[in-house]
């Protein structure tokens, strides 16, 4: 994107400038750190006091005074740290927006006006936090310039109090001032500990970015930005665009408010889509690598009920659900409960009214459906169940606490049970370092629990149990095609086996092959011992099939027309001529025509013979040899050029492949 210089507002707002060197880029630790609090808690002041870049962008925020939408600045440090601040709205009206920022970031800032203390939005931001996993924060109290310092210390203790009651109990608390600058030096001081202490996100999975602004720059087309969840993307690249899996490729990369050649897991990223256009893509669409993730609108989940939420949460409750950036309508499923109460907690699936792109393992936040308010949240157990489950049965909710606290080997097989997937898939998909992932596929291979395909590891039981479905699938082909003594690939078909590769499915057939279930030459394939068995009746049609081509001598006759010749068992015919073809009973010309394998082997003899005796021969020859006429003395010679027996020699032929 290095000619974006049109698009460097919309890209840039900061006014950043713009760098292709990678080492800017890349020399760092990624990590993203949300701002959290109460309206005109001071966060937007903060960010600013920190990184220079108002992120109350829109004339709206800047006539009212209050962040509307989330927005991000770069946050560097003086030993080349870099950290993107997202700053979320306080106002609960706008606690969507909140939770669409909230979701990517990796730690959180949580911001306590000096003067009012802990408020609603205060708590709300508090809770969403743990819902959705961050494990650190940093807390600033700010405008203490507007308070004595008793005060502040009063005030420190009401939130040391409050965040003892959460896993945040030993975050630092930090007296600041955006106005003075006081407590900003130490503020950015906890910052970079932060950042240092927080575990950066894999750049080797599979690319994920969830979508939260989507725009259109003049002479560059579509912009998508969002938080890299996972993997690298480069300029280049093709991704799949989701819902709906659309390809699109990307032509430029803006992080940071830098011109970039690639962007990896924990930066900010600005998109430039080519197949796609802005109009068409939503917050909460998500770009992803090819075939790493799917849509979906029924969920497996673990929903938990904040302990302040005095109503609960009854069974096909409607509910808002927040899940990466995209917001959505669905309805709560409990499968071990009526309902569930303050502080409790269910296995329970979501019906929505819009599939969403997740994984198993991604953290969402719900809230009743009116008024609005935080209800609690959870994370996915599974990202596309085959059905809806019988509710309160016993072994339903065994299977999903297997599923959700499997041990590593177990997550890895279950996985790999759908179809082959890679060392770096296992490890993007479940969230494991590519080291972590490569000692449990070793460990899952010598315990006889995995199986290498050409294009990945598979489940031993799912691989084996294709082996059956291939079984199935070409013995259904034999019924189909039951005059066929051999089938081809392509007829042996069934819903696992078509999304194999080529590769894959040929595992498949040679692990058959080797367990004496089936045979396999020259590329064609068949259930072990497998023979075509004909009926009285088509035994008679046979062989008056192959009588009438034997009499009917070196000219032969069309297929139709034998058919033909069976009025009322036409089809039968056809395909038993289609055998013989196969078998080798009956030879066909160049021009179509059908020959009795006993009149083409007489024939080859006797021109052969020919040759041995006098030398090259004519097609006149050969034609009144075999007492014949020319054309179809013409077509047998140019059958046998093309088979590579004979070979033209000016007017003349000769051959080039004896018969023994």
């Amino acid at each position: 994107m290095r000619n974006m210089k049109a698009g460097a507002s919309a890209l840039s707002p900061s006014g950043v400038k713009k760098s292709t060197d990678r080492k800017d880029a890349f020399d760092s630790r990624f990590v993203i750190i949300g701002t959290a609090g109460h309206i005109d808690h001071g966060k937007t002041a903060l960010v600013y006091a920190l990184t220079g870049k108002n992120t109350d962008r829109l004339k709206e925020e800047q006539a009212r005074g209050i962040s509307i939408d989330i927005d991000f600045a770069p946050l560097r440090f003086n030993d080349g740290l870099l950290v993107g601040m997202v700053d979320v709205p306080g106002h609960e009206r706008f606690i969507r927006n909140m939770l669409a920022g909230a979701a990517g970031i990796d730690a959180a800032l949580l911001t306590v006006d000096i003067n009012e203390g802990i408020k609603p939005q205060t708590e709300e931001h508090l809770a969403i936090l743990q819902i959705l996993g961050v494990s650190s924060i940093v807390v600033a109290l700010t405008k203490c310039d507007l308070a004595d310092a008793e005060w502040v210390e009063m005030v420190r203790g009401v939130v040391e109090e409050a965040l003892a009651q959460t896993p945040y109990a030993d975050a630092p608390i930090i007296s600041t001032s955006a106005v003075t600058g006081a407590g900003l030096p130490e503020l950015k001081a906890a910052l970079h500990q932060l950042a240092m202490e927080t575990a950066s996100r894999d750049p080797g999975g599979a690319f994920r970015l969830p979508i939260d602004k989507a725009f259109s720059i003049p002479g560059f087309g579509t912009v998508v930005s969002g938080t890299v969840w996972r993997g690298t993307v480069t300029v280049g690249d093709h991704l799949d665009f989701l819902p709906g899996r659309r390809s699109v490729r990307v032509r430029g990369i803006q992080s940071h408010g830098q011109t970039v050649a690639s962007a990896q897991a924990g930066q900010r990223a600005a998109l430039n889509l080519v197949g796609i256009g802005h109009d068409e893509i939503h917050r909460g669409d998500t770009v992803a690598a090819p075939l790493t993730l799917s849509e979906s609108r029924l969920l497996d989940i673990h929903v938990e009920v904040l302990a302040g939420y005095e109503h609960g949460l009854t069974h096909r409750d409607r509910v808002h659900v927040h899940l990466g950036t995209a917001q959505t309508v669905g309805r709560i499923l409990l499968l071990e409960t009526d309902s569930v109460e303050a502080g409790g907690a269910s296995y329970a699936q979501l019906l929505l009214d819009h599939p969403v792109v997740c994984e198993p393992g991604d953290h969402f936040v719900i809230r009743s459906y009116s008024p609005i308010t935080t209800i609690g949240g959870g994370h996915v157990v599974d990202d596309a169940p085959k059905r809806l489950y019988r509710r309160k049965r016993p072994h339903v909710i065994a299977e999903l606490q297997a599923r959700d606290s499997a041990s590593p080997l177990e997550r890895v097989v279950r996985l790999a049970a759908a179809a082959p997937v890679t060392v770096s898939a296992i490890a993007s998909h479940l969230g494991y370092t590519l080291e972590e992932a490569e000692a449990l596929v070793d460990s899952g291979r010598t315990s006889g629990r995995l199986l290498q395909l050409p294009t990945g590891w598979m489940a031993r039981e799912a691989a084996l149990e294709l082996v059956g479905e291939c079984f199935t699938a070409m013995s259904e082909a034999h019924r189909k095609h039951r005059f066929r003594p051999w089938l081809a690939r392509r007829d042996v078909t069934g819903p696992r086996l078509m999304t194999l590769t080529a590769r894959d499915f040929d595992w498949v057939l040679q692990e058959g092959a080797r367990a004496g279930r089936f045979e396999l030459e020259s590329g064609l394939v068949r259930v072990a011992g497998w023979q075509v068995k004909l009926s009285d009746e088509e035994q008679d049609i046979y062989h008056h099939l192959l009588e009438t081509l034997k009499q009917a001598g070196i000219e032969g006759a069309q297929l139709t027309a034998l058919a033909a010749k069976f009025p009322k068992r036409d089809r039968i015919a056809d395909a038993l001529l289609h055998y013989a073809l196969e078998i080798g009973d009956v030879v066909q010309l160049q021009d179509g025509m059908l020959v009795s394998k006993q009149v083409f082997v007489q024939a080859l003899k006797q021109i052969q013979f020919l040759y041995e005796q006098s030398g090259d021969f004519t097609v006149a020859e050969v034609r009144d040899l075999l007492t014949s006429s020319r054309k179809p003395t013409v077509n047998l010679l140019e059958t046998l050029d093309a088979r590579g027996i004979t070979a033209r020699v000016g007017d003349a032929r000769k051959f080039i492949k004896q018969l023994d």
